[in-house]
């Protein structure tokens, strides 16, 4: 049986969707029978597409829903070049809110901001198509009988995509302050990542508009379902990572239970790296690889017969050293760790000197990694040992270590070392 507040919450649906429907035919006006189907499968598609997210480094994607947005507000519905522009961003914006209060009353949090800059570059694609160019828009342009198709969806596409680029710049303007992050490392990644699944998104709006004269609400169904396509398989990959990832932790609390290492030093070691990380550069790829690696760079010590002091390799012997290293390559390969992993934990044992007098490649998150297993095995997490570890890291400066990283540590561990700031109130000695 269903529960009452469930049937509460399906009526209410019901009814929202009944309004939207209701909606899209009374903007459909005096416009033909198909043009109001098209529009009522838009919107209720873009409602679809708000439930069916991706996440991509903190960013939640929605190709489904901008894809259909896109095509409503490009398409030539009626006779003329298309819905006014109110009519276009009122809609689009009920259906994204509908689509984000049934996320909310599934327990499920859609990022705000998100959907903001997600609607703003809709808006921007719709300004665009509306242009007045002395004898008409660049919707009417585009949409005129007499152009070619090909000319009409390459115009269109254009739009499409200066709107999806400012739905990115707005994103990464918006979260630089929590991801630290360079702007250009983030659009790479989320091109390299997610390439196909932008470019089917933002061709399939103008594509859609350019057939909807002739195809009605069907052209919407016939240039999603790669969409959707790619959508299952994206949601299986995040599966595979998701399980990967804990595999992973599993792995990194290992020599902690069996008292090989000190408690938490693999979680620290992977913070201040990650910290390191950022600080220098890198992209999300090498981070997260950087991150793997600093959970796993020790799990090979639990096949030591007789542990390390305090789990401190830089303490133990240089053969002592080179077994851990070759069991947690041995240990993360089995756990199916990324090849950039694997490159890590091998040469975090790797003196700087051989690449500065040798040549010898060091990829720079081994050398970040190094240096950050330096510094924990030297304080265990205490804020008062940092003077004395950075001191002794320093005395291997262009040897051991690489002295940018070095300098990226001091920089990072600098906030955690200041005395915590005195309560509001209290009074002066």
């Amino acid at each position: 049986m269903i529960g009452r507040s469930w049937r509460t919450g399906l009526l209410a649906l019901g009814g929202l969707l009944s309004g939207l429907a209701i909606y899209g035919f009374v903007v459909g006006g005096a416009r033909p029978a198909a043009d109001g189907w098209f529009i009522v499968t838009a919107l209720l598609l873009i409602v679809v597409g708000e439930l069916v997210l991706v996440e991509q480094f903190g960013r939640q994607l929605a190709p489904l829903s901008t894809a259909c947005a896109m095509a409503l507000v490009l398409s030539p519905v009626g006779a003329g070049s298309g819905l006014p522009w109110a009519q276009c961003l009122l809609g689009v914006g009920l259906a994204m809110g509908l689509g984000s209060l049934v996320l909310r009353g599934a327990s499920r949090r859609p990022d705000a901001f998100g959907q903001a800059s997600r609607f703003l570059g809709v808006a921007f694609s719709a300004t665009l198509g509306r242009i007045d160019l002395g004898s008409g828009s660049l919707g009417d342009w585009a949409n005129d009988p007499a152009r070619a198709t090909l000319s009409a969806a390459a115009v269109l596409t254009a739009v499409a995509v200066a709107g999806v680029l400012l739905d990115l710049g707005l994103w990464i303007l918006g979260r630089a302050r929590s991801i630290k992050v360079s702007a250009r490392s983030r659009v790479q990644y989320d091109f390299g990542r997610s390439g196909a699944v932008g470019a089917i998104m933002t061709i399939a709006g103008p594509l859609i508009a350019v057939t909807e004269p002739h195809l009605g609400a069907v052209a919407i169904l016939i240039f999603v379902w790669p969409i959707a396509l790619a959508l299952v398989g994206l949601r299986r990959v995040a599966r595979i990572d998701a399980t990967h990832r804990q595999l992973v932790l599993a792995l990194a609390r290992l020599s902690d239970e069996t008292g090989h290492t000190a408690k938490g030093h693999a979680r620290r070691v992977a913070q201040v790296a990650a910290a390191m990380g950022e600080d220098l550069g890198l992209g999300p790829a090498d981070l997260a690889d950087l991150r793997d690696a600093a959970l796993l760079h020790d799990v090979g010590q639990v096949t030591l017969n007789e542990p390390i002091p305090d789990g401190a390799t830089i303490l133990a012997a240089p053969a002592e050293q080179s077994h851990v290293i070759r069991e947690s390559v041995r240990l993360a390969e089995h756990a199916g760790a990324r090849a950039g992993v694997i490159g890590a934990i091998s040469a975090s044992s790797v003196p700087f000197r051989q690449l500065r007098e040798d040549g010898q490649p060091i990829p720079l998150i081994a050398r970040i990694l190094k240096v950050a297993n330096a510094y924990d095995d030297l304080t265990h997490g205490r804020r008062t040992a940092r003077g004395p570890a950075l001191e002794r890291i320093h005395l291997g400066l262009g040897y051991e270590y690489d002295p940018a990283v070095v300098d990226a540590l001091t920089r990072v561990t600098e906030e955690n070392a200041r005395p915590p700031a005195r309560r509001a109130g209290a009074a002066d000695p």
